[in-house]
């Protein structure tokens, strides 16, 4: 039985089953076998394994790495997120998740399933055991935008004493530093910035104030520049995407009437990763070169200005 798997033991049984169509081969019984995909994933997920895996990222996971968690479930000591905790950071009942933990949910939507990778900080790996045991394929590919940014530009972002990054027109990350990285996990997984804070769980989580100070002024942008480039293609999915995704989004890009062009100079408040409930305020600045103003450089300043804080 050793040479029975793979593409050879593919071939012996479907030549078996030639022979039996053409009279050659008597069949006394058949039983189900189920054949490796070509394309590297299961036919069917084995959906029971998926709480085994979940459950063991969720007791490693430290909450503490979550921008506000500790202001909205408690101070936490040591690892471990709770399904109930887990819904939360979702957007979903805790009787949903418990039934994906569970194996009871034939075909979970990927962008469920890409807010839990985001919310246990998966690596490149679990995030494909998650999709293949939950869905019974890979996960698709993070969205990369197709960008040049010169060298000398990145290492000026880079160099930055604090979080910088730079983004284009349709508000696409391009280019990220390590302190944003640190302070937003979710940059590293290819995410439209307008996308993520409008309308994910853990924006709403680590961004205080959420509606006045962030998206209402957000959406204004997102509205005007809609407006100003009816051609851009992508900007108009961003759009439509805020949309569909999130009803109280929706509604500030339809019905609100705040103007705001730019953040430059705001002042904005936030949780930051490992710092329980301590709320801090930030200031965005932001740049644009004079030879592709499709580009916006944005550096996330403490108020005391200091390159230690």
């Amino acid at each position: 039985m050793s040479g029975f798997g793979g593409l050879r033991g593919e071939k012996l049984i479907m030549g078996a089953l030639a022979r039996c169509r053409q009279g050659r081969v008597k069949v006394v019984r058949v039983f189900p076998i189920l054949l490796p995909s070509r394309r590297g994933s299961a036919p069917m997920p084995n959906r029971h394994r998926v709480g085994d895996f979940l459950r063991e990222w969720r007791a490693k996971m430290d909450p503490n790495l979550v921008p506000g968690f500790t202001a909205r479930f408690g101070a936490r000591n040591k690892p471990g997120i709770k399904q109930a905790e887990m819904a939360v950071l979702t957007g979903v009942t805790e009787g949903w998740y418990r039934r994906l933990e569970a194996g009871r949910i034939e075909n979970p939507k990927t962008e469920w399933l890409e807010r839990i990778v985001r919310a246990l900080d998966l690596n490149e790996a679990q995030r494909y055991t998650l999709f293949v045991y939950a869905k019974g394929q890979e996960p698709p590919p993070l969205y990369r935008p197709a960008a040049v940014i010169d060298p000398s530009t990145t290492a000026v972002v880079h160099g930055q004493p604090w979080p910088a990054y730079i983004s284009d027109a349709s508000w696409d990350m391009l280019l990220y530093n390590d302190l944003c990285v640190r302070n937003w996990p979710w940059i590293k997984y290819g995410i439209n910035i307008m996308v993520w804070c409008l309308t994910y769980p853990e924006a709403r989580l680590q961004l205080i104030n959420w509606e006045e100070d962030w998206g209402k002024p957000m959406a204004s942008q997102l509205r005007l520049a809609h407006e100003q480039q009816p051609e851009n293609r992508r900007l108009a999915e961003v759009v439509a995407e805020i949309k569909e995704r999130d009803k109280v989004a929706a509604r500030l890009l339809t019905d609100d009437l705040t103007s705001v062009t730019h953040p430059d100079g705001d002042r904005r408040w936030m949780y930051l990763p490992n710092r329980g409930e301590e709320e801090f305020e930030v200031i965005f600045r932001c740049f644009a070169p004079l030879s592709d103003k499709s580009q916006r450089m944005m550096l996330i300043v403490p108020p005391d200005y200091s390159a230690d804080s």
